[in-house]
């Protein structure tokens, strides 16, 4: 989240990047004139509030188009999200990934099931999601699996009706949505209400600031010293300029996994935190999947004594490796060497390989 508080001057939202010592190349500063734009009829909406019926007021929200923003990794997209979000003066707002919000909505789904089991359950869910957030804001929309196609349509069909608006990232235009997924005529209403309720924006091409952030740097950092862990810390504060850096809890099937350290899409947790805990392959791919890059610190020579931990760390590198997410660590030694017992000095061998790539910014 950006670390600017919220917008009372009616600055627009380049100007409050900047104040935050964020700097817009030309194609960011294009798109942020659709947010600025949409601040502004949101905040017409709400002068319009005190003054006419809730009738009128709920016909004139439902003309409020949101934006569906799509584009390259590393151009700055939920940034700007962000920014927009910290600054727009709405009461009832939230911001999400999009795989949780699919999470959250098969759990109310499955539990009104069960307490309303001759009603359509999505309609209503629909109804009271949009009844607590009238604006809703996603980080990269993404339609992986059909349980997910299935619903969308009828829920949105709801949701817009109700006066949602909506925000998202993707990294694919509307059209790419589930392309080639399992019955996907059951999500093109859904992408034809995208373009009908959203404006679709393309950010146009730039400079992946990550690998910006990233480029020339060393991504391994060993052994464990005060210099190395300063360079860390630069390289986190530098990714994440313009983030509030906070904690998240990742759901994984009912459990939550604690990430003590996220900013910009970006988490940073010890190897004690991830690899010293019982979790399993899911829970890694869960993580790569919620995050961008990871900083993993303080990394242990892995022996026989550490055949467990050992075993779930290259779980987690394939998981990385496997959603391009980019990788910083601190160890006690090069990876080459990090690897010094004997149950898995094959599998570890591709380990090193990834490591390898994925260190390649």
């Amino acid at each position: 989240m950006s670390t600017i508080k919220q917008n009372s001057s009616n600055l627009s939202l380049k100007a409050i990047a900047n104040e935050a010592s964020i700097n817009f190349d030309v194609g960011q500063s294009l798109v942020s004139q659709s947010f600025d734009f949409l601040i502004k009829q949101i905040n017409e909406s709400n002068n319009k509030k005190s003054i006419v019926t809730n009738f009128f007021f709920k016909t004139q929200k439902n003309k409020i188009k949101g934006i569906y923003l799509h584009g390259g990794v590393g151009r700055g997209k939920s940034m700007i999200m962000d920014l927009f979000f910290n600054n727009i003066n709405i009461k009832d707002k939230r911001r999400l990934h999009f795989h949780d919000f699919m999470k959250e909505v098969h759990q109310r789904i499955k539990d009104k099931s069960k307490k309303f089991k001759k009603h359509d359950t999505v309609i209503m869910v629909g109804k009271d999601l949009a009844s607590s957030a009238r604006l809703l804001c996603f980080d990269e929309m993404e339609v992986r699996d059909i349980a997910d196609a299935m619903i969308l349509s009828r829920l949105f069909n709801i949701m817009f009706d109700e006066g949602t608006i909506l925000v998202t990232t993707s990294n694919q235009p509307p059209d790419g949505l589930y392309k080639n997924g399992l019955h996907r005529d059951r999500i093109l209403p859904f992408i034809e209400n995208l373009k009908l309720k959203t404006a679709i924006i393309a950010m146009p091409p730039g400079d992946d600031w990550r690998q910006r952030s990233l480029s020339g740097n060393k991504m391994w950092l060993s052994p464990i010293t005060k210099e190395n862990i300063i360079k860390v810390n630069e390289l986190f504060d530098d990714l994440s300029t313009g983030f509030t850096t906070g904690s998240e809890n990742v759901l994984v099937a009912g459990r939550k996994i604690f990430i003590p350290r996220v900013a910009a899409g970006i988490a940073r947790i010890s190897f004690d935190d991830l690899c010293k805990k019982p979790l399993a392959a899911a829970d890694y791919i869960e993580i790569a999947l919620r995050y961008k890059g990871i900083i993993i610190e303080s990394i242990p020579v892995l022996t026989n004594e550490l055949r467990n931990e050992a075993r779930r760390f290259i779980w987690l590198i394939d998981a990385l490796y496997d959603k391009n997410c980019f990788l910083v660590a601190t160890s006690e030694v090069d990876f080459k060497d990090l690897y010094q017992g004997k149950d898995w000095e094959f599998e570890f061998d591709r380990t090193i390989s990834r490591i390898i790539e994925m260190s390649q910014i």
